[in-house]
């Protein structure tokens, strides 16, 4: 019994030292009664943090995140694409706001862990353009469309006449001054966005029973760990190329480019602004864009300079480099753009504080879905895989870059942080947002110091507070958090990567597929679903997705041709470059299939030996020098013949060759 005590003290006292010898563990006791009361449930000094820590990591954590206090309402509302769903903006707002404190709370108070849970981006565009269905003639929340700009924006109404036939009700009612015989089209959504939210509604119950029923757990265990690991370096890559896109580094560019470097030449399609439109934004602009996306400041050089002395603190390893660097960032814009924030011209809040309050739709879901009912059930199954994919590769790559994952990839208390994602679903269906998840820009908080769900606390509060203050919260602008991002990219790319067999070809391709997808789809479960099929199809051709293929015909035969490492299968020779050329080589070996380079290297290296690479007896033995660079001499030419080496000092013909070390080479 004491040598198992013994023993199972002696892991525990390996896991808690990190790769370079640190201690992971308490420094020190708790410095005071309250600390002391809380360090049971929260582990603050046990995992190595301080509550100093935990708070500015909190503080950290909600500026990288609080973005989407301004962004969803844009697109849920419709305005990203120029449409009006019928959401306010203001709910919408409110309901991001009182959704992502609730569900971070949770994840701080159960889970413990130090992440934000907020709403998840690309499930709220799919909203929009594929579940609402824009541009409907006498759809859901209609309103007028066209030149007629005494009616455009305005609510309208379509009845059907005797015939049969749809009429706008407020083109044909002479009692409507405005919109009498207007020539504009009355357009709203294929489907009520109060039935979308019933549909995100139920995603949340189901997220919910797929924790409490342990079918989770099960789940996630189908996942291979190659595309596990390469989800995890895939989202480093994807939250990386969000941050240098928010910088203005790299911009849309025509076909067949697509995407190209913002290097000081105004580009045209694909950028800010519709096709064809000059938006007039290159690297060497500092200016506000309001006609489309990022509908804030451009400052790209402004955005690089941060990043370079963000970068530069983090080197130094300095505490509060992140909020160092968003503040840096975000003052010198502020200066650069004094004016208020609805002229369109600065940054400059216009009010501090509003009293939050509901309209529309807190609590408006509709379950009467009729004909519509197989495309929301289809909506409802997209919503689920999602935000399930989603969370669990935001949760490897969180694990793994904290060092919390065991070799099979399981992280402790992972059902817990399930449940703030399922609770925070639920609840956003419940107010007027869609779905909800785990943020890969959690990963600023680690990195700052958070350890324990007192950073999600202190996240938390600030989202609550946002409730009354996102007027002030929502101008921090994308080119201060833009190289936050990029930096946590490399933080949690680093140690991911490392964990892919690369050598096995059957697991470097689904994982590469994996790391590509993300960024290319700008969907972390899109990249994840092509990796899966890629590893499905590459396995099972190659006998290795099921254990009963081990005897399927054909099997003995593909394990013969595939025991070449394909590193060793690209391995070019080089002979007195990257190996020693053998004195007992023969004419078949690889490297001599020319007999004119034959001749030169037999000159150079083996002017003792004969055509068959034997020794003269003549000759006496010499200690071969390394060649020199400055090549071989040409056929007949006068140059001292050094002798060969002894034949001991190099390999057997059957062995790999012997790599050289040194520089030299013709």
């Amino acid at each position: 019994m004491t040598n198992v005590t013994a023993t199972s003290a002696a892991k525990d006292v390996e896991r808690s030292g990190s790769d370079s010898g640190s201690d992971t563990g308490p420094k020190s006791e708790p410095s005071n009664k309250f600390t002391r009361y809380m360090e049971p449930y929260f582990q603050v000094h046990t995992r190595g943090s301080t509550w100093g820590g935990e708070i500015r990591a909190g503080c950290v954590l909600f500026m990288t995140s609080a973005y989407i206090l301004f962004l969803n309402p844009i697109i849920l509302s419709g305005q990203t694409s120029g449409f009006n769903t019928g959401m306010p903006g203001d709910d919408v707002a409110l309901a991001t706001a009182v959704s992502t404190g609730c569900a971070t709370a949770v994840m701080g108070l159960v889970a413990n862990y130090p992440w934000v849970v907020s709403v998840q981006l690309g499930t709220n565009t799919y909203f929009v353009t594929q579940v609402l269905g824009l541009n409907t003639p006498c759809g859901a929340h209609s309103h007028f469309y066209g030149s007629d700009t005494d009616c455009t924006g305005q609510p309208c109404s379509c009845s059907v006449n005797a015939q049969g036939e749809q009429v706008v009700n407020e083109k044909m009612d002479p009692t409507n001054i405005a919109c009498y015989n207007t020539t504009n089209q009355c357009l709203g959504t294929a489907v009520s966005y109060e039935k979308a939210l019933a549909a995100t509604f139920i995603e949340g119950l189901v997220f919910l029973a797929l924790c409490f029923l342990g079918i989770r757990r099960w789940l996630i265990k189908c996942f291979p760990k190659s595309v596990l690991m390469a989800g995890a370096a895939g989202i480093g890559v994807f939250i990386a190329f969000v941050g240098v896109k928010d910088m203005g580094m790299i911009v849309g560019a025509p076909y067949p480019t697509l995407l190209s470097l913002n290097l000081g030449v105004p580009y045209l399609p694909g950028g800010w602004g519709a096709p064809g439109y000059d938006s007039k934004v290159s690297f060497n602009s500092c200016r506000m864009y309001m006609a489309g996306p990022p509908y804030s400041v451009v400052c790209p050089w402004l955005s690089v300079g941060g990043l370079i002395f963000t970068a530069i603190l983090l080197c130094w390893n300095i505490n509060g480099a992140f909020i160092m660097g968003i503040f840096f960032t975000m003052f010198i814009s502020w200066m650069k753009f004094p004016e208020k924030l609805s002229t369109g011209n600065g940054l400059v809040p216009d009010k501090v504080a509003y009293a939050p309050k509901f309209t529309a739709t807190a609590g408006s879901l509709d379950f009467a879905w009729g004909d519509q009912t197989g495309k929301l059930i289809e909506a409802f199954i997209t919503f689920l895989y999602l935000d399930f994919i989603g969370s669990c590769i935001t949760f490897v790559a969180m694990g793994e870059m904290c060092g919390i994952l065991d070799e099979k990839g399981n992280m402790p208390r992972s059902n817990m942080a399930f449940i703030a994602d399922g609770f925070g679903t639920t609840l956003g269906g419940l107010l007027g947002s869609s779905a909800l998840t785990t943020y890969v820009e959690s990963a600023s908080a680690v990195r700052e110091g958070g350890r324990t769900g007192i950073t999600a606390l202190v996240c938390s509060l600030f989202f609550f507070a946002a409730c009354f203050l996102s007027p002030l919260f929502s101008t921090i602008p994308a080119i201060a958090t833009g190289p936050i991002l990029a930096l946590v990219g490399v933080l949690i790319f680093m140690p991911a990567i490392l964990e892919i067999n690369w050598h096995d070809i059957t697991d470097a391709i689904p994982a590469f597929l994996t790391i590509l997808g993300m960024p290319f789809t700008h969907n972390i479960a899109y990249g994840i679903i092509g990796g899966l099929m890629a590893h499905v199809i590459i396995k099972f051709f190659t006998y290795q997705l099921f254990d009963c293929q081990r005897n399927w015909p054909g099997a003995a035969l593909y394990r013969s041709w595939a025991t070449l490492d394909v590193t060793k299968a690209m391995f070019c020779r080089m002979p007195g470059w990257n190996v020693d050329i053998p004195p007992e080589g023969r004419p078949e070996d690889p490297w001599y299939y020319d007999p004119s380079l034959e001749a030169l290297v037999r000159k150079r290296f083996f002017p003792d030996y004969d055509e068959n690479y034997k020794r003269r007896p003549s000759s006496p033995g010499m200690d071969l020098p390394a060649p020199g660079k400055e090549g071989l001499p040409p056929v007949g030419g006068a140059t001292p013949a050094p002798t060969a080496p002894d034949d001991s000092a190099h390999p057997p013909r059957h062995q790999e060759p012997h790599v050289i070390e040194h520089g030299g080479g013709w």
